[in-house]
């Protein structure tokens, strides 16, 4: 694998996509748990977790974050406005902000209440293996891969091909000058 970490996030937003034949992903869905989200909210949270350690050494190789409420400050430190990102879900007209309410001390609700109480506590709280926090860990995972790339390219997107495009979920600030086969990756305009 040439990107691993691209490619995984690929495999979960497929799997998420085909939770759509079952579940409309609209807001009055947003409380339905199946074992399937939960599935999702673990590998694309835990792909975070790489992620975020590998961003977070490309910002400042002498720290060593060792969990998500250490991550903040190092990613914030370079990308400001990293919790700020939007995702579309253009097929269905919905907009997520994934790490809007990331401060110091505390993570989004879809990491703390969702991925951690699924990871330890499925049996109190298995209820938030939902639809919701399945899209929310989805796009957190994006977000953190498209910035984890800046970081380690200097700012220069590795090519990606058409085929190996997101198929469900695309940030807010994709803006691409029209159809263009060879990649995408430097349409992406990172805020920072």
């Amino acid at each position: 694998m040439t990107l691993p970490h691209w490619e995984y996030f690929l495999s979960i937003e497929a799997d998420l996509e085909r939770c759509s034949r079952f579940v409309e992903f609209s807001p009055n869905n947003y409380k339905t748990y199946s074992i399937e989200f939960a599935r999702i909210i673990m590998a694309a949270a835990s792909e975070f977790d790489t992620v975020a350690k590998l961003l977070c050494s490309c910002i400042d190789p002498s720290q060593t974050p060792s969990s998500i409420n250490f991550y903040h400050p190092i990613i914030i430190s370079k990308y400001p406005l990293f919790v700020e990102f939007e995702i579309l879900m253009s097929r269905y007209k919905l907009t997520f902000i994934p790490w809007n309410n990331w401060e110091v001390g505390s993570s989004p609700n879809w990491w703390s209440k969702g991925y951690n109480k699924i990871k330890h506590e499925r049996d109190q709280y298995f209820h938030e293996a939902n639809l919701e926090n399945a899209i929310l860990a989805t796009c957190g995972l994006l977000a953190g891969i498209l910035y984890y790339y800046d970081s380690k390219f200097g700012g220069i997107m590795p090519m990606i091909d058409l085929f190996q495009s997101p198929k469900l979920l695309m940030p807010q600030h994709y803006s691409p000058d029209g159809y263009d086969p060879g990649g995408i990756f430097w349409d992406y305009n990172l805020l920072k």
